[in-house]
């Protein structure tokens, strides 16, 4: 033993003297992790295991293993230092274990390297830690395996890499014995018990079992009794290349070796045949939830059958060939009826049948009431069920396994073991609820499928105001949202339930399901019990709902106007394990209930009863008014205004009374809609008939709280019973949360986008009523402005959109990086430190010198690195990219504040602007009043202005662009230059057609500069631009700035207003004065605006011509309307007459009539 040890370690530490140690674990980390990661979907799934790592690893080692273990006798052999090995005082045997073992450990090594994901599942879930544990011994065991494998192919060849080919192949023959595509071949002829002894010999078989959590004693067989037989076998091959240096194996004939191989190989066949069908009962389940081990209610029941049972399992194999899940549950009921039939004491058997087409086979499935499953492309049906029968011809039949129930297999058989001698009891039921089969409004409503679940078990007896006297004959009594509760029945229900009567009732603030299922609305109202509730010491509050985020279904909340968008529904939700009492039966094993508008419970203060909570909303929850049920609000505004509290929510609980006196004993739920199919089970149209499957644990739950108020427990410890949905918890509450703030911001922001397109249809609409053809200046800058509200908005929306699950999204990198590339970033900063210590140790001892050569290749490689970087860039660069997004005008920035002088030239007209002092002036008509701030929105917009797409750069096509010379008659381009003070010109270009929609708000223009014929897509907003001077001054008689009006002259009449607005902001000066020779009045308007302006215009005649002058009442906020309204006191504007006589028409006349 000591000379194994001596031989183990030597043969470890020689692995990390090469290089090549190092390269194969990190290899093999970031393969592991990165497969884990991105194949297995670690983050995707949520849940907290490490299958998705598992589940890869035997792949990994295919390549892997023999990749550590090719030079282990190769090497010996091609190096011939083999001679050397057999001359040393250690046996062949020790030398073989020795190598074996060395290797063994380092894949440990490499194995236990991978524990960032074992921290990482601890710390977002909680994991079975048991099962990781198993599955890394189940790894390690397969590592072993396959090194033996290894060991023996490097021991038959001196070729490392043809060591390596031999080892994968051989290894691969262990694969694929548990592949399907090899299983399938057996299947076509072979019986179940060829394909079991096939399925038996592959690595896959037993490791998949280990990581699942059941470890069976035939797996320890099948792994020692492999690494024992190719260990065995590598100790014969190199006995036999030394020529028989093994003590015990002192031969040279190779017929002796291969005689010896072959005993020894049968020996391993036999064993594990043994192993496989007489120690498979023998197994270890290490899940928390003892998920392979049956449970106690199935051991009791299959020892007290009172009558011996057989099972009949219908099978047909067409389905395995198409379904591998299918093929799976088959094998797993299969192995199941073994269990059960090895439990009986010899009162269960069964028997496998697969049908075949018009077989008589076929025609016993169809009699005894199985489900044919059409197969269309064969013209033909298979099958998938099961029937149970007893000696006195109790029958039960299972007409179909359907997928959902995998996980359930135990509790479905069971189940059926156990009614085919079961007494059913009787239930009383009062309900308004259409449970049973109904005709409402000529509609038929099918039968609730809870009731067919306690029909099963229960006799069940409507019970109304006209045969109370039965619930002197009931065992038990289950009440569902009664309405309008008599007060006989209550008194009856109480007297009931003071005799020691077990009451099962369901409470709720509103019945969602008859409303949302049945073919006739229905008002929505709580449950009505009287005042039995406050005889039984507790209270219901029917004015209250839960709202519960951390357990919230997601729904699609997609109308006809957004964008698919999905929510968190927080009023129809999800109770999981944590939300369940464990202490108690009713709750103990179940995992995952849906309910919708629940509402809680809470005991009397002094009341004499015992008040066990069974149901509870989880911590991130509020309770909100019942309106929000009844008004039917939307899901996403419930989630806006979520603000979570710290009070318990108790949605169900057992009620036992303390007096001796009236000992009631009741469990009260506070949701009846939980009742309904579609809460629970999810149908399946089957031909002609419909099947409800059980998903969730509604059902369960009901059953189990009948049966503990009886006081029966055969199939409480069964029903549930199923692995945890171990959830990344962290990870998912705050994804809800993130979806909560955005749906915050998202409403606010899609409200202001909705207020800001309100007020762009308000400008259309007005335009159209007033009959202009074009929109007045100020209505073009307020569009503008519109615009680009809404393209921040939107921007915005997607800003948050983009950064709303941000903050997981860094986890996930997080984790990434800690589970793919942390362990093989240290080990190759380890490698670097070694080699940097081992450098200046070797420059000490021989300085690098750096002759003529040496700097020729130096430099000869930095210019291939280079040339290949430019390569690179010149590879990847596009034209697009040079241009896209970039600024028209890059150096308007910097000059902006240089820009003395605007001019907007077309074929007709020029306007130009300078700058006088702070203030715009236009040229040639100084007096008008210009608009600054649109001066100031057309340079912010040149700043803004970027490169959005290129265009033609022939000349002939210009006109198409609206980019013809100026000097074209035709032509509808407006020239734009931008001067300094010196009238140095610092920006000129063409503006052909404009105001085009770039999509998201964003406007676009066609631009072409000075001296080319390059025409450019610019994002580019100019809505406003115009030659016109009345479109860039206060040339008008009322300006939209101003407000709209309120009242003119006392009039108020919406109508009357409009008209008197369109003629005020039509009607445009002609010249400005400030001094008049003998004004003479003509009419006086008194104008009120909306925003609170008050105007009076005086209408005044000097000589031929007629003036208008502006008294403002109060001052002005904004600050253009204080400059116009200070330098329009002191002016007159000069109108047309026939304006004037608009004017007096619309005003004065209308006034008098």
């Amino acid at each position: 033993m000591n000379k194994l040890w001596v031989v183990t370690k030597n043969e470890f530490f020689r692995y990390f003297i090469s290089p090549l140690a190092y390269v194969y674990l990190i290899c093999f980390l970031l393969l592991n992790g990165s497969f884990a990661v991105y194949f297995g979907h670690f983050l995707e799934r949520g849940q907290a295991d490490l299958l998705p790592m598992f589940s890869f690893q035997p792949w990994l080692y295919l390549l892997f293993i023999p990749g550590i273990s090719m030079r282990l006798w190769a090497e010996e052999f091609r190096t011939k230092t083999i001679l050397q090995i057999i001359t040393m005082p250690v046996s062949i045997p020790a030398l073989v274990w020795g190598k074996f073992f060395a290797s063994w450990m380092f894949c440990a090594l490499a194995l236990l390297l991978t524990f960032p994901f074992w921290i990482t599942v601890n710390l977002l879930g909680s994991p079975d830690n048991t099962v990781i544990l198993i599955s890394y011994v189940g790894s390690f065991l397969l590592a072993g395996c396959m090194l033996a494998i290894s060991q023996t192919m490097s021991a038959l060849t001196k070729n490392q890499v043809i060591a390596l080919v031999f080892a994968v192949i051989a290894n691969l023959v262990f694969f694929l014995s548990g592949i399907e595509y090899i299983l399938g071949i057996f299947r076509s002829f072979a019986p179940l018990s060829i394909i079991d002894m096939v399925a038996s010999f592959s690595f896959l078989s037993h490791f998949e079992t280990i990581v699942h959590g059941l470890l069976e004693a035939r797996d320890i067989v099948f792994f020692a009794s492999l690494i024992l037989l190719f260990n065995l076998t590598t100790v014969l091959i190199i006995s036999f290349k030394t020529a028989g240096t093994t003590p015990w194996l002192k031969s040279s004939r190779p017929g002796y070796y291969v005689m010896i191989f072959l005993i020894l190989l049968i020996g391993f066949t036999g064993l594990n045949l043994t192993a496989n069908n007489l120690l498979r009962r023998y197994q270890y389940d290490f899940t928390e939830e003892k998920l392979f081990t049956l449970t106690d209610a199935t051991r009791n029941i299959l020892r007290n059958l009172p009558e011996p049972v057989t099972a009949k399992l219908y099978y047909s194999r067409i389905l395995g060939e198409r379904s591998p899940e299918l093929r799976l549950m088959f094998d797993k009921i299969r192995l199941l009826l073994q269990r059960y039939a090895s439990l009986s004491d010899g009162k269960f058997s069964y028997q496998i049948y697969n049908p075949l087409p018009l077989s008589d086979v076929e025609d016993r499935a169809l009699n005894a009431g199985l489900q044919p499953l059409p197969l269309v492309d064969t013209n033909s049906n298979a099958y998938f069920g099961m029937t149970l029968t007893d000696e006195v011809e109790h029958r039960r039949v299972i007409p179909f396994f359907p997928l959902e129930r995998q996980e359930l297999l135990e509790q479905d058989l069971t189940q059926a073991l156990y009614l085919l001698n079961h007494r059913r009891s009787k239930l009383g039921l009062i309900t308004s609820l259409p449970m049973f089969e109904q005709i409402i409004e000529n509609v038929a409503t099918p039968k609730w499928e809870i009731i067919n679940q306690l029909q099963q078990f229960y006799d069940i007896t409507p019970i109304s105001d006209d045969n109370l006297l039965d619930l002197n004959n009931i065992d038990a009594l289950m009440i569902a949202h009664p309405q309008k509760m008599s007060n006989d029945m209550q008194q009856a229900i109480r007297n009931y339930s003071y005799r020691g009567g077990k009451i099962l009732a369901f409470f709720d603030i509103a019945a969602e399901a008859p409303r949302i299922f049945a073919p006739v609305s229905q008002t929505l109202s709580p449950s009505d019990y009287g005042n039995l509730p406050e005889s039984w010491g507790f209270r219901f509050f029917d004015n209250m709902v839960v709202a519960d985020l951390g357990n919230s279904s997601t729904i699609d909340a997609t109308n006809f106007k957004d964008n698919p968008t999905f929510t968190q529904d927080l009023i129809q939700f999800y109770l999981k394990e944590p939300n369940f009492n464990h202490d108690f039966k009713e709750t103990a094993l179940l995992k995952k209930m849906m309910l919708t508008s629940a509402g809680i419970f809470a005991p009397q203060k002094d009341a004499p009863i015992y008040f066990v909570p069974l149901l509870q909303a989880g911590p991130i929850s509020e309770l909100l008014p019942a309106e929000v049920v009844y008004n039917n609000l939307h899901p996403a505004e419930i989630l806006r205004h979520f603000e979570k509290d710290s009070n318990p929510k108790y949605i169900a609980a057992r009620i036992i009374s303390k007096n001796m006196e009236k000992p009631f004993e009741l469990i009260v739920v506070g949701d009846s809609d939980m009742l309904y199919d579609s809460f629970w089970t999810v149908h399946q149209t089957i031909l002609e008939n419909n099947y409800a499957i059980p998903v969730l644990d509604n059902a369960n739950f009901v059953l189990n709280a009948l049966d503990t108020l009886l006081g029966r427990d055969d199939m409480i410890n069964l029903r549930g019973k199923s692995g945890k949905n171990r959830t990344f918890e962290d990870i998912e509450t705050a994804r809800k949360l993130a979806q909560q703030q955005f749906k915050i911001r998202e409403k606010d922001i899609i409200d202001k986008i909705e207020q800001t397109k309100s007020g762009l249809q308000e400008i259309w609409g007005k335009k159209n009523f007033e009959e202009r053809l074009q929109f007045t200046p100020d209505e073009l800058a307020i569009i503008a402005n519109i615009r680009k509200d809404i393209d921040q908005s939107r921007q915005e929306l997607f800003n948050i959109r983009t950064t709303l699950n941000q903050e997981i999204r860094r986890l996930e990198n997080r984790i990434k990086f800690a589970n793919i590339y942390a362990v093989p970033l240290l080990i190759l900063l380890g490698m670097f430190a070694f080699m940097l210590k081992r450098r200046r140790y070797c420059r000490s001892l021989s300085p690098l010198q750096i002759n003529r050569p040496f700097v020729y290749l130096g430099t000869g490689a930095a210019l291939l690195l280079a040339l290949g970087t430019a390569s690179v860039w010149y590879n990847n660069r596009q034209d697009i990219a040079v241009y896209e997004n970039r600024p028209l005008f890059p150096n308007l920035p910097k000059q902006i504040n240089d820009v003395e002088y605007i001019t907007l030239q077309n074929h007709n007209q020029t306007l130009r602007f300078y700058r006088d002092q702070d203030a715009w002036k236009l040229e040639g008509a100084p007096e008008f009043m210009v608009y600054q701030e649109r001066i100031r929105s057309f340079l912010s917009a040149m700043l803004e202005a970027t490169f959005y797409e290129k265009k033609t750069s022939k000349m002939e096509y210009l006109p198409a662009f609206g980019l013809a010379p100026i000097e074209v008659a035709s032509s509808p381009a407006i020239r734009v230059e931008l001067e300094d003070g010196g009238k140095k010109r610092l920006v000129s270009f063409d503006v052909g057609k404009f105001d085009l929609d770039l999509g998201r708000g964003s406007k676009g223009a066609y631009v072409k500069f000075d001296n080319q014929f390059q025409v450019w897509l610019a994002n580019f907003d100019l809505i406003d631009l115009s030659v016109k001077p009345e479109d860039w001054t206060f040339s008008s008689v009322w300006n939209l700035r101003l407000g709209r009006l309120a009242q003119v002259n006392d009039i108020y009449e919406a109508d009357r207003l409009a008209e008197i607005a369109k003629v005020l902001l039509n009607t445009s000066f002609i010249g400005v004065t400030d001094r008049l020779e003998n004004p003479q009045p003509l009419l006086t308007a008194d104008l009120q605006a909306e925003g609170g302006n008050h105007v009076v215009l005086h209408f005044v005649k000097d000589g031929t011509k007629n003036y208008l002058n502006y008294e403002f009442k109060q001052p002005l906020t904004e600050k253009a309307l204080q400059t116009f309204s200070s330098y329009a006191n002191a002016h007159y504007y000069e109108i047309t007459a026939e304006n004037m006589e608009k004017i007096k028409n619309v005003i004065a006349d209308r006034r008098t009539k």
